[in-house]
Protein backbone atom coordinates (compact mmCIF):
# COMPACT_ATOMS: atom_id res chain seq x y z
CA UNK A 1 0.00 0.00 0.00
CA UNK A 2 1.32 3.32 -1.16
CA UNK A 3 0.92 5.99 1.59
CA UNK A 4 2.55 9.01 -0.12
CA UNK A 5 -0.52 11.32 1.41
CA UNK A 6 -0.81 11.35 5.13
CA UNK A 7 -3.83 10.91 6.49
CA UNK A 8 -3.48 13.36 9.41
CA UNK A 9 -2.85 15.95 7.44
CA UNK A 10 -5.28 15.84 4.56
CA UNK A 11 -8.09 15.27 7.32
CA UNK A 12 -6.75 18.54 9.09
CA UNK A 13 -6.71 20.44 5.46
CA UNK A 14 -10.07 19.56 5.03
CA UNK A 15 -11.91 20.08 7.88
CA UNK A 16 -10.17 23.31 7.85
CA UNK A 17 -12.11 24.07 4.13
CA UNK A 18 -15.10 23.04 6.24
CA UNK A 19 -15.04 26.01 8.66
CA UNK A 20 -15.84 28.27 5.44
CA UNK A 21 -19.30 28.41 4.81
CA UNK A 22 -19.31 28.39 1.11
CA UNK A 23 -22.81 27.70 0.53
CA UNK A 24 -24.14 28.69 -3.37
CA UNK A 25 -26.92 31.19 -3.80
CA UNK A 26 -28.96 30.47 -6.49
CA UNK A 27 -31.12 33.68 -6.74
CA UNK A 28 -27.73 35.62 -6.50
CA UNK A 29 -26.80 36.25 -10.68
CA UNK A 30 -23.20 36.99 -9.67
CA UNK A 31 -19.80 34.97 -9.84
CA UNK A 32 -19.25 33.79 -7.17
CA UNK A 33 -23.04 33.92 -6.00
CA UNK A 34 -21.63 34.13 -2.15
CA UNK A 35 -18.23 35.79 -0.79
CA UNK A 36 -17.10 32.86 0.52
CA UNK A 37 -16.56 30.98 -1.96
CA UNK A 38 -13.54 33.62 -2.89
CA UNK A 39 -12.11 33.48 0.77
CA UNK A 40 -11.54 29.85 0.41
CA UNK A 41 -9.88 30.27 -2.90
CA UNK A 42 -7.66 32.67 -1.29
CA UNK A 43 -7.00 30.63 1.78
CA UNK A 44 -6.10 27.43 -0.92
CA UNK A 45 -3.82 29.95 -2.72
CA UNK A 46 -2.11 31.40 0.27
CA UNK A 47 -1.22 27.80 1.13
CA UNK A 48 0.22 26.34 -2.01
CA UNK A 49 1.70 29.59 -3.02
CA UNK A 50 3.77 29.45 0.46
CA UNK A 51 5.69 25.91 -0.52
CA UNK A 52 7.83 28.60 -3.20
CA UNK A 53 6.88 26.22 -6.11
CA UNK A 54 3.11 27.00 -6.77
CA UNK A 55 2.01 30.38 -8.58
CA UNK A 56 -1.02 31.33 -7.70
CA UNK A 57 -4.38 33.58 -9.85
CA UNK A 58 -7.40 34.03 -7.94
CA UNK A 59 -9.65 35.62 -10.47
CA UNK A 60 -12.42 38.45 -9.49
CA UNK A 61 -14.90 35.44 -10.10
CA UNK A 62 -12.84 33.67 -7.85
CA UNK A 63 -11.42 31.04 -10.57
CA UNK A 64 -8.38 30.13 -9.25
CA UNK A 65 -5.77 28.49 -11.04
CA UNK A 66 -3.05 27.18 -9.17
CA UNK A 67 0.18 26.15 -11.12
CA UNK A 68 3.31 23.87 -10.44
CA UNK A 69 5.79 23.92 -13.31
CA UNK A 70 6.79 20.41 -14.98
CA UNK A 71 9.85 18.97 -13.75
CA UNK A 72 9.55 16.37 -16.59
CA UNK A 73 8.67 18.73 -19.30
CA UNK A 74 7.72 15.60 -21.80
CA UNK A 75 5.34 14.46 -19.29
CA UNK A 76 1.31 15.06 -20.20
CA UNK A 77 -0.16 18.88 -18.46
CA UNK A 78 -2.85 17.79 -16.25
CA UNK A 79 -5.14 19.87 -14.36
CA UNK A 80 -6.95 18.81 -11.19
CA UNK A 81 -10.78 20.41 -11.04
CA UNK A 82 -12.42 21.29 -7.82
CA UNK A 83 -15.45 23.33 -7.10
CA UNK A 84 -15.68 25.78 -4.03
CA UNK A 85 -19.64 25.45 -3.67
CA UNK A 86 -21.23 23.54 -1.42
CA UNK A 87 -25.00 22.93 -2.48
CA UNK A 88 -27.91 24.94 -1.16
CA UNK A 89 -30.11 22.25 0.77
CA UNK A 90 -28.80 23.28 3.69
CA UNK A 91 -26.70 26.55 5.02
CA UNK A 92 -25.65 26.29 8.11
CA UNK A 93 -22.08 26.19 9.44
CA UNK A 94 -20.49 22.82 9.13
CA UNK A 95 -19.70 21.29 12.36
CA UNK A 96 -17.74 18.07 11.70
CA UNK A 97 -17.48 15.41 13.91
CA UNK A 98 -15.20 12.19 13.25
CA UNK A 99 -15.86 8.80 14.56
CA UNK A 100 -12.88 6.93 15.64
CA UNK A 101 -12.65 3.23 14.70
CA UNK A 102 -16.34 2.75 13.88
CA UNK A 103 -16.94 -0.82 14.55
CA UNK A 104 -20.76 -1.14 12.97
CA UNK A 105 -24.00 0.07 14.48
CA UNK A 106 -25.60 3.84 14.01
CA UNK A 107 -24.07 7.28 14.17
CA UNK A 108 -25.98 9.49 15.93
CA UNK A 109 -25.39 13.17 15.08
CA UNK A 110 -25.24 15.03 18.23
CA UNK A 111 -27.09 18.36 17.30
CA UNK A 112 -30.19 16.42 15.99
CA UNK A 113 -30.85 13.14 16.73
CA UNK A 114 -30.73 12.23 13.10
CA UNK A 115 -28.95 8.69 12.48
CA UNK A 116 -26.50 7.16 9.88
CA UNK A 117 -26.97 3.39 10.34
CA UNK A 118 -26.20 0.68 8.42
CA UNK A 119 -29.85 -0.37 7.50
CA UNK A 120 -29.97 2.76 5.31
CA UNK A 121 -26.61 2.61 4.08
CA UNK A 122 -25.35 -0.58 3.75
CA UNK A 123 -22.00 0.81 2.65
CA UNK A 124 -21.11 1.48 6.23
CA UNK A 125 -20.29 -2.37 6.48
CA UNK A 126 -17.16 -1.53 3.62
CA UNK A 127 -15.88 1.35 6.71
CA UNK A 128 -15.29 -1.27 10.02
CA UNK A 129 -11.97 -0.11 11.86
CA UNK A 130 -11.77 3.09 9.92
CA UNK A 131 -12.05 6.56 10.94
CA UNK A 132 -15.23 8.51 9.41
CA UNK A 133 -16.15 12.07 9.45
CA UNK A 134 -19.69 13.15 9.37
CA UNK A 135 -21.39 16.24 10.68
CA UNK A 136 -22.96 17.26 13.87
CA UNK A 137 -26.85 16.69 12.04
CA UNK A 138 -27.05 20.45 11.57
CA UNK A 139 -25.31 21.47 8.22
CA UNK A 140 -24.06 19.18 5.16
CA UNK A 141 -20.14 17.95 5.75
CA UNK A 142 -19.10 19.64 2.24
CA UNK A 143 -16.92 16.81 1.06
CA UNK A 144 -18.71 17.63 -1.99
CA UNK A 145 -16.34 19.05 -2.68
CA UNK A 146 -14.19 20.38 -0.46
CA UNK A 147 -12.70 16.69 -0.13
CA UNK A 148 -11.39 17.25 -3.65
CA UNK A 149 -9.74 20.70 -2.87
CA UNK A 150 -8.03 18.78 0.06
CA UNK A 151 -6.73 15.77 -1.97
CA UNK A 152 -5.71 17.50 -4.44
CA UNK A 153 -3.91 20.37 -2.36
CA UNK A 154 -2.09 17.33 -0.94
CA UNK A 155 -1.34 15.60 -4.04
CA UNK A 156 0.72 18.97 -5.18
CA UNK A 157 2.52 19.64 -1.45
CA UNK A 158 3.70 15.63 -1.90
CA UNK A 159 5.25 17.05 -5.46
CA UNK A 160 6.80 20.25 -4.27
CA UNK A 161 8.62 18.28 -1.08
CA UNK A 162 9.22 15.35 -3.14
CA UNK A 163 11.53 16.28 -6.20
CA UNK A 164 12.79 12.74 -7.49
CA UNK A 165 8.49 12.42 -8.35
CA UNK A 166 8.58 13.27 -12.04
CA UNK A 167 5.16 15.08 -13.09
CA UNK A 168 4.54 17.36 -16.04
CA UNK A 169 2.80 20.91 -15.59
CA UNK A 170 -0.36 20.39 -12.88
CA UNK A 171 -2.67 22.62 -12.22
CA UNK A 172 -5.15 23.29 -9.76
CA UNK A 173 -8.10 25.02 -10.93
CA UNK A 174 -10.86 25.65 -8.41
CA UNK A 175 -14.54 26.78 -9.83
CA UNK A 176 -17.20 28.84 -7.93
CA UNK A 177 -20.97 27.66 -8.05
CA UNK A 178 -20.77 23.84 -9.82
CA UNK A 179 -23.68 23.15 -7.40
CA UNK A 180 -26.20 25.84 -9.57
CA UNK A 181 -25.68 25.58 -13.06
CA UNK A 182 -21.96 24.72 -13.09
CA UNK A 183 -21.35 28.38 -13.73
CA UNK A 184 -17.87 28.27 -13.13
CA UNK A 185 -16.59 25.90 -15.66
CA UNK A 186 -18.90 28.06 -18.12
CA UNK A 187 -16.84 31.06 -17.47
CA UNK A 188 -13.75 29.21 -17.86
CA UNK A 189 -11.34 29.95 -20.22
CA UNK A 190 -10.81 25.75 -21.17
CA UNK A 191 -8.15 26.26 -24.19
CA UNK A 192 -6.04 28.61 -21.85
CA UNK A 193 -5.15 25.97 -19.54
CA UNK A 194 -3.05 24.21 -22.58
CA UNK A 195 -3.67 21.15 -20.67
CA UNK A 196 -3.48 16.90 -22.49
CA UNK A 197 -6.15 16.07 -19.56
CA UNK A 198 -8.49 16.94 -16.48
CA UNK A 199 -9.44 15.37 -13.26
CA UNK A 200 -12.40 16.35 -11.51
CA UNK A 201 -12.78 14.82 -8.08
CA UNK A 202 -16.45 15.11 -7.31
CA UNK A 203 -18.12 11.55 -7.32
CA UNK A 204 -18.78 9.08 -4.22
CA UNK A 205 -17.44 6.33 -3.16
CA UNK A 206 -13.96 4.17 -3.49
CA UNK A 207 -13.69 3.06 -6.88
CA UNK A 208 -15.74 4.78 -8.56
CA UNK A 209 -15.46 6.56 -11.66
CA UNK A 210 -17.58 8.56 -14.39
CA UNK A 211 -17.75 6.83 -17.98
CA UNK A 212 -20.69 8.84 -19.32
CA UNK A 213 -23.09 11.19 -17.55
CA UNK A 214 -26.35 13.04 -19.25
CA UNK A 215 -27.22 15.73 -21.83
CA UNK A 216 -29.11 18.00 -19.32
CA UNK A 217 -31.28 21.06 -20.53
CA UNK A 218 -34.01 23.52 -19.02
CA UNK A 219 -37.55 24.95 -20.87
CA UNK A 220 -38.67 27.40 -19.56
CA UNK A 221 -42.62 28.41 -20.33
CA UNK A 222 -44.57 31.59 -19.90
CA UNK A 223 -48.20 31.56 -19.93
CA UNK A 224 -50.28 34.68 -20.78
CA UNK A 225 -54.00 34.20 -19.86
CA UNK A 226 -56.77 36.65 -20.03
CA UNK A 227 -58.60 37.62 -16.64
CA UNK A 228 -62.22 37.97 -15.92
CA UNK A 229 -64.79 38.28 -12.94
CA UNK A 230 -65.92 34.62 -12.38
CA UNK A 231 -69.62 35.52 -12.58
CA UNK A 232 -69.35 36.60 -16.07
CA UNK A 233 -66.19 34.49 -17.14
CA UNK A 234 -67.94 32.37 -19.56
CA UNK A 235 -66.05 32.59 -22.93
CA UNK A 236 -63.59 35.08 -21.80
CA UNK A 237 -61.15 33.70 -19.13
CA UNK A 238 -58.19 32.32 -20.13
CA UNK A 239 -56.40 30.72 -16.96
CA UNK A 240 -52.57 30.50 -17.67
CA UNK A 241 -52.01 27.82 -14.83
CA UNK A 242 -54.34 25.57 -16.64
CA UNK A 243 -52.36 25.88 -19.62
CA UNK A 244 -49.08 25.05 -17.70
CA UNK A 245 -51.13 22.02 -15.85
CA UNK A 246 -52.19 20.85 -19.95
CA UNK A 247 -48.77 20.94 -20.93
CA UNK A 248 -47.41 18.86 -17.77
CA UNK A 249 -50.57 16.42 -18.69
CA UNK A 250 -49.00 16.21 -22.35
CA UNK A 251 -45.87 14.77 -21.04
CA UNK A 252 -45.20 10.82 -20.98
CA UNK A 253 -46.19 10.13 -17.62
CA UNK A 254 -43.62 7.31 -17.94
CA UNK A 255 -40.72 9.21 -18.05
CA UNK A 256 -40.15 11.36 -14.88
CA UNK A 257 -37.41 10.75 -12.43
CA UNK A 258 -39.40 8.71 -10.00
CA UNK A 259 -40.17 6.47 -12.74
CA UNK A 260 -36.86 6.30 -14.31
CA UNK A 261 -33.17 4.94 -13.66
CA UNK A 262 -30.25 3.75 -15.21
CA UNK A 263 -29.74 5.29 -18.58
CA UNK A 264 -33.33 6.07 -18.71
CA UNK A 265 -34.41 10.17 -19.22
CA UNK A 266 -36.68 12.47 -18.34
CA UNK A 267 -38.82 15.76 -18.08
CA UNK A 268 -38.80 17.04 -14.21
CA UNK A 269 -41.26 19.61 -13.65
CA UNK A 270 -39.64 21.26 -11.65
CA UNK A 271 -41.51 24.57 -10.13
CA UNK A 272 -45.03 25.99 -11.32
CA UNK A 273 -45.42 29.65 -10.40
CA UNK A 274 -47.83 32.42 -10.91
CA UNK A 275 -51.92 33.16 -11.19
CA UNK A 276 -54.58 32.96 -13.69
CA UNK A 277 -53.11 35.93 -15.65
CA UNK A 278 -49.46 34.93 -15.97
CA UNK A 279 -47.47 31.84 -15.03
CA UNK A 280 -44.20 30.05 -15.85
CA UNK A 281 -43.28 26.41 -15.22
CA UNK A 282 -40.22 25.36 -15.33
CA UNK A 283 -38.57 21.59 -17.10
CA UNK A 284 -35.48 19.58 -16.46
CA UNK A 285 -35.05 17.40 -19.71
CA UNK A 286 -32.35 14.70 -19.17
CA UNK A 287 -30.91 12.33 -21.50
CA UNK A 288 -27.87 10.13 -22.07
CA UNK A 289 -27.84 9.79 -26.04
CA UNK A 290 -27.83 13.10 -27.96
CA UNK A 291 -30.43 11.55 -30.39
CA UNK A 292 -33.03 11.28 -27.44
CA UNK A 293 -32.49 14.23 -26.06
CA UNK A 294 -32.81 16.37 -28.91
CA UNK A 295 -36.03 13.96 -29.20
CA UNK A 296 -37.29 15.18 -26.08
CA UNK A 297 -36.74 18.83 -27.02
CA UNK A 298 -38.82 18.21 -30.17
CA UNK A 299 -41.22 16.75 -27.97
CA UNK A 300 -41.94 19.67 -25.99
CA UNK A 301 -41.74 21.97 -29.05
CA UNK A 302 -44.55 19.66 -30.63
CA UNK A 303 -46.77 20.21 -27.33
CA UNK A 304 -45.98 23.88 -27.18
CA UNK A 305 -47.38 24.20 -31.01
CA UNK A 306 -50.21 22.40 -30.00
CA UNK A 307 -51.34 25.01 -27.77
CA UNK A 308 -50.11 28.02 -29.22
CA UNK A 309 -52.69 27.12 -32.20
CA UNK A 310 -55.49 27.06 -29.27
CA UNK A 311 -54.52 30.20 -27.05
CA UNK A 312 -52.21 31.97 -29.68
CA UNK A 313 -48.68 31.87 -30.22
CA UNK A 314 -48.23 35.11 -28.30
CA UNK A 315 -49.75 33.72 -25.36
CA UNK A 316 -47.63 30.94 -24.52
CA UNK A 317 -43.90 31.39 -24.99
CA UNK A 318 -41.07 28.70 -24.93
CA UNK A 319 -37.17 29.19 -23.55
CA UNK A 320 -35.23 25.89 -24.16
CA UNK A 321 -31.53 25.97 -23.20
CA UNK A 322 -28.57 23.38 -22.75
CA UNK A 323 -26.76 22.81 -19.40
CA UNK A 324 -24.38 20.67 -19.75
CA UNK A 325 -22.98 17.75 -22.13
CA UNK A 326 -21.64 14.20 -22.18
CA UNK A 327 -18.65 13.44 -21.62
CA UNK A 328 -18.67 9.95 -23.06
CA UNK A 329 -17.93 11.53 -26.42
CA UNK A 330 -14.50 13.22 -25.10
CA UNK A 331 -13.10 9.91 -23.33
CA UNK A 332 -13.99 7.67 -25.81
CA UNK A 333 -11.74 9.75 -27.88
CA UNK A 334 -9.09 9.53 -25.15
CA UNK A 335 -9.15 5.83 -24.09
CA UNK A 336 -5.41 6.12 -22.49
CA UNK A 337 -7.13 8.64 -19.68
CA UNK A 338 -10.02 5.94 -18.10
CA UNK A 339 -7.20 3.44 -18.81
CA UNK A 340 -5.19 5.28 -16.81
CA UNK A 341 -7.42 5.75 -14.05
CA UNK A 342 -8.68 1.81 -13.66
CA UNK A 343 -4.73 1.03 -13.89
CA UNK A 344 -4.56 3.42 -10.72
CA UNK A 345 -6.69 1.63 -8.63
CA UNK A 346 -5.65 -1.69 -9.26
CA UNK A 347 -1.83 -0.38 -8.49
CA UNK A 348 -3.69 1.00 -5.47
CA UNK A 349 -5.78 -2.16 -4.66
CA UNK A 350 -8.92 -0.54 -5.27
CA UNK A 351 -11.57 -2.13 -7.28
CA UNK A 352 -12.68 0.12 -10.24
CA UNK A 353 -15.95 0.55 -10.30
CA UNK A 354 -17.32 2.57 -13.73
CA UNK A 355 -20.21 4.84 -13.08
CA UNK A 356 -22.95 6.20 -15.37
CA UNK A 357 -23.50 9.28 -13.91
CA UNK A 358 -27.18 10.57 -13.61
CA UNK A 359 -26.12 14.08 -12.91
CA UNK A 360 -23.22 16.51 -14.41
CA UNK A 361 -20.24 18.29 -12.55
CA UNK A 362 -17.59 20.34 -14.16
CA UNK A 363 -16.20 18.24 -16.63
CA UNK A 364 -19.82 18.44 -18.32
CA UNK A 365 -18.62 21.51 -19.53
CA UNK A 366 -15.13 21.74 -19.34
CA UNK A 367 -14.98 18.03 -21.90
CA UNK A 368 -17.39 19.29 -24.67
CA UNK A 369 -15.22 22.69 -24.81
CA UNK A 370 -12.45 20.55 -25.72
CA UNK A 371 -10.24 19.00 -22.51
CA UNK A 372 -11.29 15.78 -21.53
CA UNK A 373 -11.95 15.63 -17.87
CA UNK A 374 -12.83 12.16 -15.99
CA UNK A 375 -14.59 13.04 -12.75
CA UNK A 376 -13.15 10.38 -9.68
CA UNK A 377 -13.82 9.37 -6.27
CA UNK A 378 -13.16 11.40 -3.47
CA UNK A 379 -14.36 8.86 -1.32
CA UNK A 380 -17.86 10.74 0.06
CA UNK A 381 -21.19 9.38 0.05
CA UNK A 382 -24.74 11.06 0.57
CA UNK A 383 -24.04 14.68 -0.95
CA UNK A 384 -25.92 17.13 -0.22
CA UNK A 385 -27.41 15.90 2.81
CA UNK A 386 -26.97 16.28 6.75
CA UNK A 387 -26.38 12.21 6.65
CA UNK A 388 -23.19 13.39 4.18
CA UNK A 389 -19.92 10.97 5.38
CA UNK A 390 -16.43 10.58 4.75
CA UNK A 391 -14.01 7.51 5.44
CA UNK A 392 -10.54 8.94 6.66
CA UNK A 393 -8.85 6.19 4.27
CA UNK A 394 -11.10 7.01 1.67
CA UNK A 395 -10.31 10.73 1.69
CA UNK A 396 -6.64 9.67 1.23
CA UNK A 397 -6.55 7.34 -1.66
CA UNK A 398 -8.59 10.09 -3.45
CA UNK A 399 -5.40 12.11 -2.97
CA UNK A 400 -2.93 9.23 -3.67
CA UNK A 401 -5.20 8.78 -7.11
CA UNK A 402 -4.05 11.95 -8.62
CA UNK A 403 -0.15 11.04 -7.53
CA UNK A 404 -0.78 7.62 -9.63
CA UNK A 405 -2.26 8.77 -12.32
CA UNK A 406 -0.03 11.47 -13.15
CA UNK A 407 2.86 8.72 -12.24
CA UNK A 408 0.99 6.61 -14.87
CA UNK A 409 0.83 9.78 -17.31
CA UNK A 410 4.94 9.96 -17.55
CA UNK A 411 4.86 6.27 -19.47
CA UNK A 412 2.13 6.61 -22.05
CA UNK A 413 0.20 3.69 -21.04
CA UNK A 414 -1.70 2.43 -18.83
CA UNK A 415 -0.51 -0.94 -18.54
Amino acid sequence: MKTRIDAEQIVNTFLGYTTINTTAEPGNPHLPSSDNQRQLAQRVADELSSTGSVKAQVADNAITTLSLAANCPEMPAIVFFAHLDTAPDHTSDTQAQRVKNYQGGDIVLPATGEVISPAAFPELQHYLGQDIITTDGSSLLGADDKAAIAAAVEAIRYMTVTPDFKHGEIKLVLLPDEEIGIRGAKALDVPGLNADFGICLDCCGVGEYVIENWYAGSAKITFKGVTAHPMSAKGKLVNALLMANDVINALPVAERPELTEGREGYFWVQKLAGDTACATLDLAIRDFESDSYQNRKSTLQTIIDRLQSRFGRENIILELSDTYGNVKEGLDKNPVILASVQQAMLNLGITPKPLIMRGGYDGSVITPAGLPTVNIFTGAHNFHSTTEFIPVESLRLSGEMLLEIVELSGKGTAA
